[in-house]
């Protein structure tokens, strides 16, 4: 549709064409009554195929404007790149003008003129005419100098041209314009050829949109290799001002600018120091001059322009659109663009990285930004562990003639040993020895300790758990043995992640001798061979005092037993001594060997029973002894029954003393005595309670599966860019008799608890290959279905990768269909206990992925040590990844290693459409699970979505769940 202004015809905008549009509307052109020339046609044909298929199309615009003037016989053509407004720059990347000019003719001599009165005539800022106005809104221009308005023919005077056709161009956003000009004579542009050329100006505008967009991720990629060999660099540096200096020259050149620096502010008295700087050969400005600069007292305009690097946030600046006191520091400081971010320490504004451009203005994008960040972070992580090394090395000189060693373990699986004083030379040993080779300390532990060393440096794992004291034997360099005392202290920082492990040891050899010497002569009871009421006294004692130092919790239990006297007064005391000899044996026989069994006289007995989880423990034990001393006795021909009553009392924090403690268990005893004998009592009833509710739960867990109350329910994990479903992960259920429908986290402690983690997990490994096979029997498009391990599955071993092989060939999987999903915890325990069988089962084709990745440790060695298939990004991090300060980075760093490694990632918990955008952002390739897209459903609710292939978050198929569980279930992946 054409619409006539004076001289002026306003055509079809310029939007975006392919090339095949283009050669589709070329061909139907050929042979109409108004085709234009075939020269002009063949050109344009040319020209569209010659634009596409070049790997760089702005580099071919001068061959194809060329080829479109020759067809046309027109006298000058431009390409020019409007500015958006006077302050910025446009530039003219094509114009060609005829070479044998006519005399008299002003196209050559105005040349530059015409094109520097474009790019001023075109500036978003300068008043605009209907007709520019109607070229930047896609609306070409087509006006010749007898008949255009006043505005155009001043426009044809300025360029010298008596005829002008322009056709606008937008190219990523920004306007272009390409201008055919006829000088020496009107020209008289046929309605086809302007079709032809706007046609020609969208083909340009989609390459050279492309090309721009390309370019731009290009860029992206650039900026991520360089913050990923800085962090490379200064996480690995032994010497920090070094790698910081080459971690500038790489990010100066990624990012393209002249001059990036790292100042540190001085608060008493407030200076600025230069601590880093990399400058581009030419670069203006000597250190000396930028020091002054950015030591020169600041106005109030400078201050307020950087006072949100006080709070953590970046600034930047242009020279052309800042005033004032910025300006003029801009000005001494030579830069025509600058970006300040902060670096933080400690959570406390420690100094700035500076980027500077000097040659040319640049806007800084938000990508760019991000980089610096990032660099900012890393440049922050690593000042304050040299400051945290600087502060150990002051503290080694102070302890270097101490008898008692310290050392620092890494909280990584491997705790491999980062610092140990130079005392150790004490035992004959290089600290720098056991520095260059950090888990070599564990061979200097003597072979029956090493066990019981990793048991107490793997129980600093757990969150919650603290300091802990263990002896042990330390092999010396001569070949003694020496005994030393260990204090644990694990470091952990604000989220519950473990840092380092701090020990201190000391010698104790002297001791364990004396106190060998003392048990030896410690006296026994004479008839039963148990410790004596003195030698239990001060076993507990000592239990009391390793407990209050951080050792583990201990239990006393205190015996009665029940009818003794009626035997002793009826068959004499010698059948009731031989009774008693009786008890003792089981007794001893019922208990552990770190345990310690007393007579303490008559026919009370007494227990110390060490290293107690809980009020479980002990309960269990109560409930074994009273069992195996109720069994009948057979004395000289006659079957003898008695009964024991027990009391227990539990350590606590708050226990006043080891006396107290026993005179508790004297009191539960009494209780139990009174609730009929043959039974225990705890000292608090709350406890009593609470121990019993276990119990009656681990009973209901012996035969769960054998009653079917075990179910499994699948959630799908999805593609988040497409919802494509990608696998399905079985989660497992206790539906209770009497508790309802019951989540792991209700039920699996007490399982591994009590030895029943190996049974179910054995019995929902088979039951989701079983579900698996029926999948695919109705050939539904499952890609994998994953499966949680246990620890306790782990521990297992060979016997745990014969469940699964066993598994695989009864339900005629391959190794490809199932994935073993292992949370940072096992994997940390599963390599302090040097296991292979993840590796094997990898070997195999088994898919193996870390869960709730994040939640712990986030630890790069997990990633050297087991080649992963998927990594699963912890539900806490996805939930605060919109909401905490470098939340959304961590999730895009881990998805660009996991890029780098070639390991898919998957992000639980994803519960809104925030979370799923910003994690698509960060990478189309990510999968995610969640209440977004659905709750773990039936294994029949779960064939519609598999049908179907494509979840949609806009109608979640929440099926299947039961109010119960919808109410408790805090954590869809559990």
């Amino acid at each position: 549709m054409h619409e006539e202004d004076g001289a002026t015809v306003a055509m079809q905008g310029s939007g975006v064409l392919t090339a095949e549009e283009a050669l589709l509307e070329i061909g139907a052109l050929r042979g109409t009554a108004t085709a234009p020339a075939s020269g002009l046609l063949e050109a344009t044909a040319q020209c569209v195929d010659l634009i596409i298929s070049a790997p760089q199309p702005s580099a071919v615009l001068p061959k194809a404007l060329s080829a479109i003037a020759a067809a046309l016989g027109i006298d000058c053509v431009a390409a020019v790149e409007l500015a958006g407004s006077r302050a910025e720059s446009g530039s003219v990347p094509y114009r060609w003008q005829l070479a044998q000019a006519p005399a008299g003719a002003a196209a050559v001599v105005r040349a530059p003129v015409r094109a520097r009165h474009w790019l001023e005539t075109a500036a978003v800022d300068d008043p605009r005419p209907q007709w520019l106005q109607a070229l930047r809104d896609g609306v070409p221009l087509l006006a010749t100098l007898g008949e255009a308005s006043e505005p155009l023919r001043a426009l044809l005077e300025a360029i010298g041209a008596s005829a002008l056709l322009v056709v606008p161009v937008l190219v990523d956003g920004r306007c272009w314009a390409v201008a055919f000009e006829a000088v020496r004579e009107p020209h008289a542009w046929e309605s086809q050829a302007q079709t032809l050329l706007t046609m020609l100006a969208r083909v340009m505008a989609g390459a050279l949109t492309r090309e721009r967009l390309l370019e731009q991720i290009r860029h992206r990629e650039a900026l991520l290799q360089a913050i990923n060999r800085c962090a490379a660099d200064i996480v690995g540096a032994p010497e920090l001002h070094q790698a910081m200096a080459g971690s500038l020259g790489i990010v100066a050149a990624a990012l393209g600018v002249d001059r990036v620096l790292i100042s540190e502010s001085m608060l008493d008295p407030p200076a600025i120091h230069l601590r880093n700087l990399w400058r581009a050969p030419g670069a203006p400005l000597e250190v000396t001059e930028i020091v002054q600069a950015l030591t020169e007292p600041r106005d109030a305009e400078v201050h307020a322009w950087m006072a949100p690097l006080e709070r953590g946030a970046a600034v930047q600046a242009r020279l052309s659109r800042t005033r004032g006191g910025v300006q003029r520091l801009l000005q001494r400081l030579q830069t025509r663009a600058t970006l300040v971010v902060p670096i933080m320490v400690d959570g406390r504004h420690w100094g700035d990285i500076r980027l500077d451009c000097c040659s040319r203005e640049h806007s800084w994008s938000a990508a760019e930004v991000d980089v610096l960040r990032t660099l900012a972070e890393l440049v922050g992580t690593a000042i304050t562990r040299e400051r945290h090394m600087q502060a150990i090395a002051t503290a080694d000189t102070i302890i270097r003639n101490s008898p008692t060693i310290l050392y620092r373990l890494r909280g990584e699986p491997s705790l491999p040993m980062v610092y140990v004083s130079q005392n150790i030379r004490l035992l004959g040993h290089e600290p720098a020895d056991l520095i260059r080779a950090p888990t070599r300390y564990r061979e200097y532990i003597h072979a029956e300790d090493r066990t019981s060393v990793q048991q107490a440096i793997g129980a600093l794992l757990e969150a919650r758990a603290g300091p802990a004291v263990i002896e042990f034997r330390l092999l010396a360099r001569d070949g003694t043995t020496r005994w030393v005392e260990n204090r644990l202290r694990p470091v952990r920082d604000p989220g519950g992640r473990l840092l380092e492990i701090e020990g201190i040891l000391t010698d104790i050899t002297e001791r364990k001798a004396a106190q060998d010497k003392i048990a030896l002569l410690a006296r026994s009871d004479a008839l039963t061979g148990l410790a004596n009421r003195m030698t239990f006294s001060d076993r507990l004692h000592q239990a009391f005092a390793a407990a209050q130092r951080g050792a583990h919790a201990f239990a006393v239990l205190y015996l009665d037993l029940d009818r003794f006297k009626e035997i002793n007064d009826t068959l004499g005391h010698s059948t009731g001594d031989r009774l008693l000899q009786l008890v003792a044996r089981r007794l001893q026989e019922a208990t552990r060997a770190i345990d310690v069994v007393a007579r303490l006289g008559g026919d009370e007995f007494a227990i110390v029973q060490a290293e107690i989880a809980d009020s479980a423990s002990a309960g269990t034990l109560a409930e074994k002894v009273i069992e195996v001393v109720s069994a009948p006795y057979e004395i000289d021909g006659s079957e003898l029954h008695i009964g024991v009553s027990i009391g227990i009392a539990l350590y606590t924090p708050d226990a006043h003393s080891p006396d107290a403690l026993l005179s508790q268990a004297d009191q539960a005893l009494y209780r139990a005595k009174q609730a009929g004998r043959a039974r225990y009592r705890f000292h608090s009833d709350q406890i009593d309670h609470e121990t019993r509710a276990q119990l009656a739960l681990a009973d209901g867990l012996r035969g769960a599966v054998q009653r079917h109350e075990m179910q499994i329910r699948y959630q799908p994990q999805v593609e988040l860019a497409s919802g494509r479903i990608v696998g399905m992960e079985a989660l497992l259920r206790w539906n209770h008799p009497t508790r309802g429908v019951l989540l792991p986290e209700d039920f699996l402690p007490i399982a591994e608890k009590f030895g029943l983690m190996q049974q179910i997990g054995r019995w929902a490994l088979g039951e989701a290959c079983r579900q698996m096979s029926l999948w695919r029997a109705q050939n539904m498009p499952v890609p994998v279905v994953a499966i949680n391990v246990a620890l306790a599955q782990i521990r297992m071993g060979r016997e745990f990768v014969r469940d699964v092989v066993d598994s695989l060939y009864r339900w005629a999987l391959r190794p490809t269909d199932i994935e073993l999903d292992v949370t940072e915890l096992v994997l940390a325990r599963a390599t302090l206990a040097q296991s292979s069988v993840l590796e094997e089962l990898r070997q195999l084709g088994v898919g193996i992925a870390i869960d709730d990745f994040g939640a712990r440790y986030s630890s790069l060695d997990y990633l050297r040590s087991y080649r992963i298939n998927r990594l699963k990004i912890a539900r806490g991090m996805v939930a605060t990844a919109d909401v905490e300060p470098g939340g959304s980075a961590m999730i895009r760093a881990i998805l660009s290693l996991a890029r780098e490694l070639g390991v898919d990632v998957i992000a639980e918990g994803v519960e809104t459409r925030a979370q799923q955008r910003l994690i698509v952002d960060a990478s189309s390739r990510a999968q995610g699970q969640g209440f977004y897209y659905s709750h773990a459903v039936s294994a029949e609710d779960a064939e519609g979505m598999l049908r179907a292939g494509v979840l949609r978050p806009a109608e979640p198929p929440v099926t299947g769940l039961t109010g119960t569980e919808a109410s408790n279930a805090t954590d869809p992946h559990r």
